[in-house]
């Protein structure tokens, strides 16, 4: 189902597991990500950038991402990457988005500074402050990140003591954040967000044998000078019919002007041009023939994979009729030349988009029915819950973190407007530099050298990695340095 980035990822910590996110760039891609995903038997998060939203249209891809999750009864979260605008966050939070990120990683230094300090100011003032068991749980994170992530922390040369405060005061943050959403709006209607859980059974036409409109154009315009030489051979075939057309007429003429003929030549005319008729008319009759024929194998074949669909479609109602599950029944019918059989569990809601949802959405419980589609496909469908509790709680929830998330954008900005004027020491931050690299991906050639090179090391490849870990050093020291100053600069304040 369409649900939330929060639910996805408790899902996947309790089942210790990872949630693959995917950027689509159009609509097309969108259907390949899902089932991949279907396949693999796991939610998926669909990420997109500030302008593909703004092109494809921010509702049109969560129609699409909700239409598609609940159609294959898998977990799918929409979500907004790297905004770095609050206007687009709001834009993507009203379509219907279930997860925005702000990205502030291209403001200024000292802008991402001021804003962790405007929401720990806020803080201070409405005596928002961890309790002891949110300490102990942001202790127990650090010595996690301590314990597995040694090397990075002392390439980027963070501290103790600034590993403390980033963990403390995201904690804090998180709790500004519910304090400011504590009021948000979590009413819902009776009858608002209902959903149903559905069974079905997909019947999906296989390509007939013959030639089709695709194949007979792709042929015919294979290549551009056959295309020419075959044009070229059709005028001249078309001039000389002209031109022996036009000598007949002369011929016909001359011979009525000298009143040359004799009854015996006027008799072998036109026993001439009885037989022309009757061989074109012989001619026209044979091809009128073919094409009949073609045309009865064409529907001889379609009507053959029509009445096979049609009886599987009624093996497969009266499977669901007795209460069977497809599951169990569905391997019988996946072999099928005439069609691909595939099965599905899910909750729809009173407005989907699928093109069989009104049909499902009109059963009651333990009640059938079959869907004939535009495309030919047949769906068999089984109500197995008319009012899916579960389906429906999910929809409320992800509907309120929207909400929530509206109101966080809303109030933040009066806390920004409302904050102290923290004073920045330019000198200080133009010190700061990030030049060097925590980590730089080898090139395709470098994995292909170190594979075939195998275990061995030269002595010169051992220098060079001394003196590669005795800078590193170096730069790690340089980095505590200003880390250290731009503390130091802060406690002064």
């Amino acid at each position: 189902m369409y649900t939330t980035l929060k639910e996805v990822l408790n899902e996947a910590e309790d089942l210790n597991m990872a949630i693959g996110a995917f950027n689509t760039h159009n609509l097309e891609m969108l259907p390949s990500i899902i089932k991949a995903a279907v396949n693999q038997r796991t939610p998926v998060i669909i990420q997109t950038s500030c302008g593909t939203a703004n092109y494809i249209g921010h509702k049109n891809l969560v129609s699409v991402c909700k239409s598609m999750a609940e159609q294959y009864g898998i977990d799918v979260v929409l979500h907004l990457d790297h905004a770095k605008d609050y206007d687009e966050i709001r834009k993507a939070i009203d379509a219907g988005y279930s997860s925005v990120m702000f990205d502030g990683s291209s403001l200024p230094l000292k802008d991402n500074i001021l804003g962790t300090k405007r929401v720990v100011e806020y803080a201070k003032k409405n005596g928002i402050e961890l309790s002891d068991d949110q300490k102990a749980k942001v202790d127990e994170a650090i010595e996690k990140l301590q314990t597995e992530s040694e090397d990075y922390l002392e390439a980027v040369g963070a501290t103790d003591e600034l590993i403390e405060k980033t963990y403390t005061e995201n904690a804090i943050a998180n709790l500004v954040y519910m304090d400011l959403v504590a009021d948000v709006d979590t009413t819902v209607g009776d009858d608002e967000f209902l959903r149903k859980k559905i069974a079905y059974v997909k019947l999906t036409p296989s390509e007939l044998t013959e030639t089709t409109a695709a194949d007979e154009a792709t042929t015919e315009v294979s290549s551009d000078e056959d295309s020419s030489e075959e044009a070229s051979s059709i005028e001249n075939t078309e001039a000389e019919s002209e031109s022996a057309s036009k000598d007949v007429t002369t011929s016909t003429e001359e011979a009525s002007s000298e009143n040359a003929s004799t009854d015996a030549a006027s008799t072998e005319a036109v026993s001439t041009e009885e037989a022309s008729s009757e061989n074109v008319s012989e001619l026209s009759s044979e091809a009128s023939t073919e094409d009949s024929t073609e045309a009865e194998t064409l529907s001889e074949e379609e009507q053959e994979r029509q009445d096979a669909m049609n009886d599987a479609a009624d093996k497969i109602l009266k499977e669901f009729e007795e209460g069977n599950d497809a599951a169990d029944f569905i391997s019988d019918y996946q072999n099928d030349s005439h069609f691909t059989a595939t099965n599905s569990e899910i909750s729809i809601s009173e407005d989907g988009t699928a093109v069989y949802n009104a049909s499902a959405w009109a059963l009651a419980t333990d009640e059938c029915t079959v869907y004939r589609s535009d495309d030919g496909s047949i769906y068999i469908i089984r109500c197995l819950d008319d009012n899916d509790e579960e389906a429906r709680q999910s929809a409320i929830d992800s509907e309120i973190e929207s909400r929530k998330t509206a109101l966080f954008s809303e109030k933040y900005a009066e806390i920004q407007d409302d904050s102290s004027k923290f004073k920045v020491d330019e000198d200080v931050i133009d010190t700061i530099r990030f030049t060097t690299p925590v980590y730089v991906a080898p090139s395709e050639e470098e994995t292909s050298e170190s594979e075939t090179s195998g275990e061995e090391t030269s002595e010169s490849e051992t220098g060079e990695k001394e003196s590669t870990k005795e800078e590193k050093s170096s730069e790690s020291d340089e980095s505590k340095e200003v880390v250290s100053e731009v503390s130091s600069e802060e406690e002064s304040k």
